[in-house]
C-alpha cells in the first residue's frame, strides 16, 4: 500500500472512518468463520479497546511499510509518544538516535517530561525506521552472537569432515545482506524473503571439482549426516526447495522465533508473502511443500494474538490536540517534524499516527484475533 498524500489537518468525515472500521471488521469476521486453519491471518479486530501498548506495536505497523517508505526519509531521531486513556491524558515519551547510523542511543530527557522505559531490542525497533544495517545479524549481535559462534564452531567441523572426504571444498555463502537476498529471492535462488543467512546462521559450501563448484547431489550427502549429529539442519532435505550446498543452524523461522521472539520483527513485514505462498501451493494441490511456511505464520499468529495492532484499511482521523501537545513538548529535546519522525499511540481516541514532515497518517487500534 503506497500512499501519495498525507493527513494534515482532520479533514475526513466522521462516517467515512466508521465504514472503513466497518469494512476491516467484516473482512476479518468472515475469514474466521469460514476457515479455522491456525496459518490464516486473522485480521485486526478494531472493537476491542486496546488498554495498554508496547514499542513493538507502535513501531512494527510501519517497520518495511510503504507508508513510510514512500516517503524516501533519512530521519536524525525517531521518537514514540503514548498517550494514557485517563483525564489528564498524561503523555510518556521515548526516542532514539545514532551517530554514523550505527547503534541507536536513546535520548535523554529532562526530569519534567514522563519517560518510557525502552530495553534495547525496542530501541533497535525505533531506529529500523530510519536505518538498514547491511546486515540483519549487525542490528541483532547482541542477541545473536553466542549462537553465532556455536555455529561457526560447528560449521568449522562440518568442514573439515567434508574436506577430508572431497578434498577442495570452500564456503561460497555466509553472512548475506537483505539486498542481495531479495535478488536471491526474484531469481529464484532462494524461496524466503528472509533467510538464515541474513541472520548469520546459514552458510553455504561448493566441493570444487574441475575449478568450479560442483552440482553433483552425491558430493554434498555427507552432510545429512553430519548436520543431524550437530543438530542442524541439511538444506537437501529440504521440501519444495532443494538447496544441497546449505546448513543452518535452525530446522525453519518458526524455531527461531520459538527461541527468539523478538527476532518476529524481521518476518512480519513479509506476511503477505508467506500467506502468498501458502495459498499458492494450496491452489497447486502442493500444500505439503509449504510445511515450513504453514509452522512459521501459525508461530507468527501464536505470538501476536490478543496483542494491539492498526487497522490499514483505511485512514482515520489523527487526534490533532495531542499531536500537538506531543510535539511541543518534544522540542525540549531537539524534535523537529522537518527531520525526525514521531509515532504516537492514542489510548483515548484508539487510533496510531505516523507523524512526518509529509504529514500524518493515522489508523484505528484494535486487537489481534
Amino acid at each position: 500500500m503506497i500512499l501519495s498524500a498525507f493527513l494534515v489537518k482532520n479533514t475526513l468525515k466522521i462516517t467515512t472512518t466508521s465504514l472503513f472500521l466497518l469494512a476491516c471488521n467484516l473482512m476479518n469476521k468472515s475469514a474466521i468463520f469460514e476457515d479455522s486453519d491456525a496459518w490464516k491471518d486473522r485480521g485486526c479486530d478494531t472493537t476491542q479497546t486496546v488498554r495498554d501498548i508496547g514499542i513493538y506495536d507502535v513501531v512494527q505497523p510501519f517497520y518495511e511499510n510503504d507508508t513510510l517508505l514512500a516517503q524516501q526519509l533519512k530521519p536524525n531521531k525517531v521518537f514514540v509518544a503514548i498517550a494514557d486513556d485517563n483525564e489528564k491524558r498524561s503523555l510518556r515519551y521515548t526516542g532514539v538516535s545514532a551517530l554514523n547510523e550505527e547503534r541507536p542511543s536513546e535520548i535523554a530527557f529532562p526530569n519534567e517530561i514522563n519517560v518510557l522505559p525502552s530495553t534495547w531490542q525496542e530501541q533497535e525497533y525505533l531506529w529500523a525506521l530510519a536505518s538498514s544495517p547491511h546486515y540483519l545479524y549487525d542490528r541483532w549481535e547482541r542477541l545473536l552472537n553466542q549462537e553465532r559462534a556455536d555455529f561457526l564452531m560447528r560449521r568449522d567441523s562440518v568442514l573439515n569432515t567434508m574436506r577430508q572426504k572431497h578434498g577442495t571444498v570452500r564456503v561460497i555463502s555466509d553472512l548475506r545482506s537483505m539486498s542481495n537476498q531479495r535478488k536471491y529471492l526474484k531469481s529464484n535462488r532462494s524461496a524466503a524473503p528472509v533467510s538464515m543467512h541474513n541472520l548469520g546462521l546459514a552458510t553455504d559450501f561448493g566441493v570444487i571439482r574441475g575449478g568450479r563448484v560442483s552440482n553433483n547431489f552425491s558430493h554434498y550427502k555427507l552432510l545429512d549426516s553430519l548436520t543431524e549429529q550437530l543438530g542442524m539442519t541439511w538444506g537437501g532435505n529440504f521440501v519444495g526447495f532443494i538447496d544441497p550446498g546449505h546448513i543452518q543452524r535452525y530446522k525453519n523461522g518458526a524455531e527461531l522465533i520459538r527461541k527468539f521472539p523478538d527476532l518476529r520483527f524481521e518476518f512480519e513485514p513479509y506476511r503477505s508473502f508467506y500467506l502468498g505462498w501458502m495459498n499458492k501451493m494450496i491452489k497447486a494441490g502442493k500444500e505439503e511443500k509449504a510445511g515450513d511456511t504453514r509452522e512459521l505464520l501459525t508461530e507468527l499468529n501464536k505470538v501476536r494474538q490478543d496483542k494491539p495492532c492498526s487497522c490499514q484499511e483505511g485512514i482515520t482521523n489523527p487526534p490533532i490536540a495531542i499531536i500537538n501537545k506531543a510535539e511541543n513538548t518534544l522540542e525540549k529535546v531537539g524534535y523537529q517534524r522537518q527531520t525526525d519522525i514521531l509515532l504516537l499511540a492514542d489510548l483515548r481516541s484508539q487510533t496510531l499516527s505516523l507523524i512526518t514532515t509529509n504529514g500524518v497518517v493515522t489508523y484505528a487500534l484494535g486487537k489481534w484475533r
